[in-house]
């Protein structure tokens, strides 16, 4: 009697294991990034000081990416893109987003 105790025990924790391992997995496949968003900022005010005003996460090129834009002291908006899978810095550059400030103000006037 013992016997089939130990052995349903077993069992049962086998089965419990299996779909712990499982939901893990799961959770691993569906997770968008292996760094959070609190992680990519880190890493970009540390190549980039200043004040963080936007945080975006997308795909590009087939990566998942985080781009971080900051203002420095100074005033210059720079964008760090940061790889969501291994927290590797991609690329770091002047935004220049603003095209009123590149040229519109030339044309106009």
């Amino acid at each position: 009697m013992n016997m089939k105790i130990i052995a349903g025990t077993v069992v049962a924790g086998m089965v419990l294991a299996t779909g712990a391992v499982g939901a893990v997995a799961a959770q691993t496949a569906t997770s968008p990034a292996a760094i959070s968003e609190a992680q990519a900022i880190e890493i970009a005010l540390k190549e980039v000081p200043g004040t963080v005003q936007e945080t975006e996460f997308e795909r590009e090129d087939g990566k998942e990416i985080f781009e971080i834009e900051i203002v420095t002291a100074d005033g210059v908006e720079m964008e760090v893109e940061i790889d969501a899978a291994s927290g590797t810095v991609l690329e770091i550059e002047q935004d220049d987003d603003d095209d009123y400030k590149k040229g519109d103000n030339k044309r106009a006037g």
